[in-house]
C-alpha cells in the first residue's frame, strides 16, 4: 500500500500510518495478503493549487504577485498532491532550510503556503488547512540601520557620479524622496503625479498602496520637494502616470540592483532600501523631534513601533527629569 510520496511523510510518520493500516485489517479480519489498496482519488498537485490560486490572489492582495513567486520556491512539493502535504513534510522542509534561509523568510514562506492550503480547503479542492506555529526569529535582531554623515556624503556622490556616467533616471530623485520622507518601497512605487500639490508642497499617501490601508499626508521638505521639481522638469510627468515609472510606464516592479550596485560602489554595507526609512526616522529622533510626531510621519499605528527610534533622540530621559527640578 503506498502511504504517501517519500517528500511528503518522515519514515517515523510512514511506519505509524502502516501499523494503523494493518491494525484496521486485523479488527475487520482481513488478510494483509489478499488487501488491496482502496482506489484514492487525488487532488491537484500543488503546482496546479497555486496556477488556480494567483488569479485570486493577485486580485485581493497588493503582493499577491510576491506571494506566488514564494510559493514557486517550494520545488519539492511542486509535483506532489497538494491534499499529502501535511504539518511533518514542511516542518521537515523548515528544519532543512535553517541556516540557509533566514527565520523570517521561512516563516513567510510558511504562512504564504499555510494561505494557499486554507483557501483550497475554503474552495473544496484540497483537505483541511495546514496549522504550524512560527518559528521564533532569534536570528533576527532589531536593527535600527542609519547612514552616518560619510555615508550619506558617499551615497549622493555615488547617485551624481551615476548619473554622469549614464544619464539621468529614477533612481537618485527616489532615493532622496525616501531619505526625506520615509515611506515604504512599495508607496513609493505606487506613487501618481496627482499624489503632489506643489502649491501646498505636501504628498498624499493613498489608501490602496499603504501598508496599512490608510491614507495619509505628508509633508515635502526642501530636498524632497527640490528632487519631486527636478525630476518632473526633466520628465515631463504631468497627469495620472507613476512618479517613477518602469520602461515602458506601468508600475516599476523593483529598484534592488540599480540601488545595491550604488551602494557597494559607494562602499556602504549592511544597508537596504527598507534602511531609507529607518535612516528618516533616526535623523528625527537624533534632533529631537517627539515620538508621537515620528509616529504621525512614519504612518505607524502605534507609538509602540516608534520607540524603537527613542534611544536616539538625546538626552530625553534627563530633559524630562529636569523639568521637575
Amino acid at each position: 500500500m503506498k502511504i504517501a510520496p517519500a517528500a511528503c511523510a518522515q519514515l517515523a510518520a510512514a511506519r505509524r500510518a502502516a501499523k494503523e493500516y494493518l491494525a484496521r485489517l486485523y479488527l475487520n479480519n482481513v488478510d494483509p495478503a489478499e488487501a488491496h489498496e482502496p482506489p484514492r482519488t487525488e487532488g491537484p498537485t500543488l503546482r496546479a493549487l497555486i496556477d488556480m490560486y494567483e488569479p485570486w490572489v493577485c486580485a485581493h492582495q497588493k503582493s499577491g504577485d510576491v506571494t506566488v513567486r514564494a510559493l514557486r520556491l517550494f520545488s519539492e512539493f511542486m509535483d506532489v498532491p497538494a491534499d499529502r502535504i501535511d504539518a511533518e513534510a514542511v516542518a521537515r522542509w523548515r528544519e532543512e532550510n535553517l541556516g540557509r534561509l533566514k527565520r523570517a523568510t521561512i516563516n513567510r514562506r510558511v504562512a504564504a503556503l499555510q494561505a494557499l492550503l486554507a483557501w483550497g480547503a475554503k474552495e473544496g479542492l484540497c483537505g483541511a488547512a495546514l496549522k504550524l506555529p512560527k518559528l521564533a526569529q532569534s536570528d533576527s535582531k532589531l536593527v535600527t540601520r542609519f547612514l552616518s554623515d560619510d555615508e550619506h556624503a558617499r551615497l549622493m556622490a555615488e547617485l551624481a557620479a551615476r548619473e554622469a556616467r549614464s544619464g539621468r533616471d529614477y533612481l537618485r530623485p527616489a532615493v532622496i524622496l525616501s531619505l526625506n520622507t520615509g515611506i515604504r518601497k512599495g508607496t513609493l512605487l505606487g506613487l501618481r503625479w496627482g499624489d503632489v500639490d506643489f502649491a501646498s508642497r505636501t504628498l498624499r499617501l493613498r489608501a490602496e498602496i499603504m501598508k496599512a490601508g490608510r491614507e495619509a499626508v505628508l509633508p515635502l521638505n526642501d530636498a524632497a520637494f527640490s528632487a519631486l521639481s527636478e525630476w518632473r522638469a526633466y520628465c515631463g510627468g504631468a497627469g495620472g502616470g507613476f512618479i517613477f515609472p518602469a520602461v515602458d510606464g506601468a508600475r516599476r516592479r523593483d529598484t534592488s540592483k540599480a540601488f545595491t550596485r550604488v551602494l557597494d560602489k559607494a562602499g556602504i554595507r549592511n544597508f537596504t532600501w527598507h534602511c531609507l526609512r529607518h535612516d528618516f526616522a533616526s535623523q528625527l529622533a537624533m534632533k529631537g523631534v517627539p515620538m508621537h510626531v515620528i509616529q504621525k510621519l512614519m504612518c505607524h499605528g502605534s507609538l509602540a513601533m516608534t520607540q524603537r527610534y527613542a534611544h536616539l533622540s538625546p538626552n530625553s530621559l534627563e530633559e524630562a527629569v529636569r523639568l521637575i527640578c
